[in-house]
């Protein structure tokens, strides 16, 4: 099992390279901001599968301080990876940006049809900088649909961002079992 969860970790980092490279030449959120991030966990909805990649490292580099932390966590907080200081970390408020999940990489730079309509998703700072090249950016719709044909089952639910990862931390860690030294017995 292991190894599928390597496959599929790998599947969702390649998912979001792809969108970073679609993304690469467009209008996003100012340098440092944290506006959309400073909310209550519960408003901001996350696939299990969107966190794979988060959790398969923090398993397997044994950050048991993360994995204890995602644990207490509730949806009434803010995300635990949120950093509000812009002095600790000035490029932006995750801690583990190279990890965040899919709705956080779309929103802010994305767009969805609704009422054959195409909708901006992001804050209402960028709402009119991106009117503009709305036709240039990615349809969040079928980033989705990408990440449902990786494993449906782990990306059909969505959950405040606190529970998505402590689900993929506790769905990592029934499969993930770190090699140990054998322990030696002696016998009487």
């Amino acid at each position: 099992m292991t190894e599928r969860i390597a496959l599929l970790t790998q599947q969702v980092l390649e998912l979001y390279t792809d969108l970073e490279q679609h993304q690469r030449n467009l209008v996003m959120c100012s340098y440092g901001c944290r506006t959309c991030c400073d909310v209550s966990a519960l408003n901001i909805e996350v696939t299990i599968l969107e966190f794979l990649p988060l959790a398969m490292y923090l398993v397997s580099e044994n950050q048991l301080e993360w994995i204890d932390h995602a644990e207490k966590a509730t949806d009434e907080d803010r995300c635990i990876l949120f950093q509000p200081d812009s002095k600790l970390k000035p490029e932006g408020g995750c801690l583990f940006h190279k990890f965040r999940p899919l709705v956080c990489r779309l929103f802010g730079a994305s767009f969805t049809i609704r009422k054959d309509q195409k909708q901006f998703l992001g804050c209402q700072l960028l709402h009119e900088k991106v009117q503009v090249s709305l036709h240039l950016l990615p349809n969040a719709q079928d980033y989705h649909t990408r990440l449902l044909s990786i494993d449906f089952f782990l990306a059909q639910k969505a959950y405040g961002i606190n529970t998505a990862l402590r689900k993929a931390i506790q769905y990592v860690g029934l499969y993930y079992a770190p090699t140990y030294p054998t322990i030696r017995t002696r016998s009487a």
